[in-house]
C-alpha cells in the first residue's frame, strides 16, 4: 500500500549523535512531502522539550509528543489532544516514589496547567534532570508533596500526562517492578537509559516513566489516521528505542535504525542506517522509490 503517512522518532533516529538534523535527512523529508506523504515527529519528549527541533523540520501539521500522551499542532504549539492519569493513580504513583526517597516528576498539559512540571518531594534534582531542564524552556514548580502544592491538592493530580523520576537503574528496577504489580493493569510503566548529556545515554542513568494504560505512540498515530482519513496500513514508522516498539510493530512498514535496541529490531519489518548516517533519508529513497516501481 502506498505510503501517506510518515512517522519519526527524534532522539537516536530522526537526530544525529549531536542532536542534529542532517541536511540528507531535511532534504528527504521535503521529498517525501512533495509526493503526498504527511510526514510527523512523535518522541517522548514533551512539547517544549521538542518544540525546537520539530519547527525545523516541520513547518506545520501535527507532531506526537511524551511518548503518545499528547497531540500538538506545529505550528501554534497548542495541545490538540492529550491523555491524562486518573488522579488516584496520579496520587499512588508519586507516594511510591516519595516513599523510596525519590523526586517526582510530574509533567503536565501546559495549555491545561499552566507549566510543564511538578516536581514533588525533598530530594535533591539529579544531575541529568538538571542539565535537561537548563537546556529547555520548561517552567517547572515543586512542592514537597502533592497536599502542600501551593496551587491546592486537586490542581497538583489534575492534567498530569506522565508521572516520572530519574535514578540510577538499580534503584528503579525493583520500584517498577513493584509499581508493576500494584496498578500495572491500568498503567504503562517503562524505564531506560536517560538522556545525561545531549545525544549521550547513561547506561547507569535511567528513566521510569509511567503514563495511561491507553497511551503509546502507536495508539496516537491511530488517532492522527482517524482525524486524517488515512489506513494504518499506510503507514510508516521509523525509530529506535523501547517507546518505539507498538508502533513499529504495528505500522504498516517499519525500520528500526542500526543503533536501536534489540526490542525494536525484533519488532521492525526493515532496518534502516544508523543515526549518525541520515536514517531518515535511506527510508525515504525506499519508500519513494518502491512507490514508483
Amino acid at each position: 500500500m502506498r505510503c501517506r503517512l510518515l512517522v519519526t522518532d527524534l532522539d537516536g533516529t530522526l537526530l544525529d549523535g549531536r542532536g542534529q538534523v542532517s541536511r540528507a535527512n531535511l532534504q528527504a523529508m521535503d521529498r517525501a512531502r512533495d509526493h503526498g506523504i504527511e510526514v510527523i515527529c512523535a518522541t517522548g519528549r514533551s512539547w517544549l522539550e521538542a518544540r525546537a527541533v520539530v519547527q525545523q523540520v516541520c513547518t506545520d501539521g501535527l507532531a506526537i509528543m511524551a511518548g503518545g500522551a499528547s497531540l500538538h499542532d506545529v505550528a501554534s504549539g497548542v495541545t490538540v489532544q492529550s491523555i491524562d492519569i486518573n488522579h488516584a493513580l496520579v496520587e499512588h504513583c508519586t507516594d511510591s516514589l516519595l516513599r523510596h526517597g525519590h523526586l517526582a516528576h510530574l509533567l503536565k498539559d501546559p495549555d491545561q496547567a499552566g507549566f510543564d512540571y511538578l516536581l514533588v518531594g525533598d530530594a535533591a534534582l539529579d544531575a541529568a534532570s538538571r542539565w535537561w531542564f537548563e537546556s529547555h524552556p520548561v517552567v517547572t514548580r515543586s512542592a514537597p508533596s502533592l497536599a502542600a502544592f501551593d496551587g491546592g491538592m486537586q490542581a497538583a493530580l489534575s492534567h498530569v500526562i506522565r508521572v516520572g523520576t530519574v535514578a540510577h537503574s538499580a534503584e528503579l528496577a525493583p520500584l517498577a517492578q513493584a509499581l508493576h504489580a500494584e496498578v500495572g493493569e491500568h498503567l504503562s510503566i517503562k524505564h531506560w537509559p536517560a538522556l545525561v548529556a545531549l545525544g549521550q545515554a547513561g547506561i547507569d542513568t535511567h528513566l521510569l516513566e509511567i503514563f495511561d494504560g491507553d497511551v503509546d505512540k502507536w495508539t496516537m498515530v491511530e488517532r492522527v489516521c482517524a482525524m486524517r482519513g488515512i489506513d494504518p496500513a499506510a503507514t510508516v514508522a521509523v525509530g529506535d528505542g523501547l517507546n518505539d516498539v507498538e508502533m513499529l510493530r504495528h505500522a504498516g512498514m517499519s525500520y528500526a535504525v542500526e543503533n536501536a535496541d534489540e526490542r525494536a529490531v525484533a519488532v521492525s519489518k526493515r532496518r534502516a542506517p544508523h543515526h549518525d548516517h541520515s536514517a531518515l533519508a535511506a527510508v525515504v529513497d525506499d519508500i519513494l522509490r518502491e512507490s514508483h516501481g
